[in-house]
């Protein structure tokens, strides 16, 4: 990534933590994540209008400054989602099998709840969005042996819709794909890297019938997911090169290709699947 592009990303990315800390509490801040930070990017680069940037100084930093985005409605709403999104993910650790997993979620659910109360009012699209999003899981979790294709539909339909909740009309359905794809493949990676604390636990994950007790069978179960991964990121890429604009089209592009590339490496990598390393050439004139 360009250092231009680095730097609007961590504008992007810095703009939501203010607009959490803004709407909600500095606690709301520790929620940030990536999948928010990409539906901005995206979200930006679609909107009809361009946006601008001007350095401000990070309340937790004084002595640097970063460039904050000033399309505040686009910020706003995704900080109401990031933390509709969290408290439906509280309910879920509060019937957690793990004993400390529970109490975490116990002792912060009453600040949540109060967050998650205003957020509803505020996006109460994207609010059942998520509402329809639990019920659907809970209700594929209670089957006796969902697929990864059940198993993955209700969170990446949530975050498709989270997408393209209020977008140009022109872009939506690009949007609702790119939202969608993107929660199928977290949802794999997240229950392909839970799977062993999920075998020792009795928790729920669609993998649980996987042989990983040997080496070998370890390898074939990261290849397996591996071409699960790999299909839906050419999928994403597909919805991604769909959208008519070009604004900030390195940066998403970076995102998609070598952003969550690396992060299914990181677990891949603990079933012994390493990726071979290409060598390149360097000509010099």
């Amino acid at each position: 990534m360009k250092m231009k592009d680095y730097e609007l990303y961590r504008g992007i990315y810095c703009s939501l933590c203010r607009a959490l800390g803004r709407n909600y509490s500095p606690l709301a801040q520790l929620f940030l994540s990536y999948d928010f930070t990409l539906a901005c990017v995206i979200r930006l680069a679609c909107a009809e209008t361009g946006c601008s940037f001007s350095p401000k100084r990070c309340p937790y930093n004084p002595a640097k400054k970063c460039m904050i985005c000033g399309s505040k409605d686009i910020f706003d709403f995704c900080s109401h989602a990031v933390i509709i999104t969290v408290y439906y993910k509280i309910l879920d650790n509060l019937h957690d099998k793990g004993f400390f997993s529970k109490l975490a979620a116990a002792l912060i659910y009453p600040a949540i709840a109060l967050m998650h109360r205003k957020a509803a009012k505020l996006a109460p699209e994207a609010e059942k969005a998520v509402a329809d999003a639990m019920k659907l899981q809970a209700e594929t979790e209670a089957k006796s042996s969902p697929t990864i294709d059940e198993a993955a539909h209700p969170s990446a339909s949530a975050l498709g819709r989270i997408f393209a909740l209020g977008a140009p009309e022109k872009h939506r359905e690009a949007l609702q794909s790119i939202g969608y794809l993107t929660g199928r493949f977290v949802y794999i990676l997240d229950a392909a890297d839970d799977l062993e604390d999920d075998m020792k636990k009795g928790g729920f994950n669609p993998f649980l019938s996987k042989d990983i007790s040997s080496s070998q069978k370890r390898k074939e179960f990261a290849s397996e997911i591996r071409g699960m991964l790999n299909l839906t990121q050419s999928a994403i890429l597909d919805a991604f090169d769909s959208l008519e604009t070009d604004r900030f089209y390195d940066i998403t592009e970076n995102i998609l290709l070598d952003g969550i590339t690396a992060c299914a490496e990181r677990v891949l990598e603990k079933y012994g699947d390493k990726p071979k390393k290409k060598r390149k050439d360097y000509v010099v004139e």
